[in-house]
């Protein structure tokens, strides 16, 4: 990169253009970074140096203690200038990642720590450019499965809209869909801690086979008996004993569809138990409880629309 073009940054001179330019070159690998972070201890050297020079001399010093403080001045303002432009980089290059799973599909990532991630419907994952350098933190907008990737160095936290959730490496699900009032955890292996999402006071610790779950301020924690509501990474949807009002609910984000209910007698039904394949559709899921349920459903021509009825 050219030195001159690299002082004008420096000086805040550069055009939008350059700037983008330079923050690009940094970016593209370790090597130009040490480069850029040498060529502003350099600068940051030289500007010290003639703003010394430049100043009244209201004393004299003997050469050799004169030569110690400037050689010391020197070296704290190279030091200062490395960590604060190190620091400044890393906040100017961390611009936010964005993954967002259209309704009816999935998706599975790997993060740049080797932390692999699958997105369940209506979910959307976002993370720094330059995440796992110095935090690995990430925000979750639905329902995401993480196997976490081992550092104890640096902690893994999950924030929601209402709760985090902070492990080291571990496998666990989360569910927390922004306005849904609710959040559920899963875990599958080792040990998570789960916070509101606003301070670092740990609600409760979750170890294997336990779930937490918040609703609208109600909270609970219990053993499951299985995981075979996990599936959806699978493409399966298994309920086991859910209200059939939970279960129009997650049908809404599943397939991206308007649920409306005649009654509200309708949402007290038992609870209800079945497997369904994602790719059967919602209308054989409705059409398979109502074998169960006396309702009836109907579809507006656009598919995005539901209404159920009593028989």
């Amino acid at each position: 990169m050219n030195q001159e073009l690299l002082y004008k940054y420096f000086k805040g001179t550069a055009t939008i253009e350059e700037e983008k330019r330079i923050l690009d070159w940094v970016e593209a690998s370790e090597e130009n970074r040490e480069a850029f972070l040498k060529e502003r201890m350099m600068f940051d050297v030289a500007l010290f140096s003639d703003r010394q020079s430049s100043k009244k001399k209201t004393f004299r010093l003997t050469p050799i203690l004169k030569w110690g403080m400037r050689v010391a001045a020197v070296i704290i303002i190279g030091v200062c200038g490395y960590f604060m432009t190190n620091d400044y980089l890393y906040n100017k290059l961390a611009q936010p990642q964005t993954i967002t799973v259209p309704a009816g599909q999935r998706a599975q990532i790997t993060l740049a720590d080797g932390t692999r991630v699958w997105l369940n419907s209506q979910s959307t994952l976002t993370y720094a450019s330059n995440f796992g350098r110095r935090e690995r933190n990430v925000e979750l907008d639905g329902e995401a499965y993480f196997e976490v990737a081992k550092n104890k160095d640096i902690p893994f936290y999950v924030h929601t809209e209402m709760n985090k959730v902070k492990v080291v490496g571990t496998c666990f699900n989360v569910c927390a869909y922004k306005d849904s009032k609710e959040f559920e955890t899963t875990l599958v292996e080792g040990i998570v801690d789960i916070y509101p999402t606003n301070n670092n006071k740990v609600i409760t610790r979750l170890q294997k086979d336990e779930f937490f779950g918040n609703y609208d301020g109600k909270c609970k924690k219990v053993i499951l008996p299985s995981y075979e509501y996990l599936r959806w990474k699978e493409g399966l949807y298994c309920f086991d004993d859910v209200p059939f009002s939970c279960i129009l609910t997650k049908l809404e984000k599943y397939y991206n569809v308007k649920i409306t209910v005649s009654d509200p007698k309708l949402l007290n039904y038992d609870s209800c138990t079945g497997k369904f394949r994602e790719q059967d559709g919602i209308e054989h899921i409705l059409r398979t409880i109502s074998k169960d349920h006396p309702f009836e459903f109907s579809i507006n021509e656009e598919k995005d629309s539901i209404f159920i009825h009593e028989k």
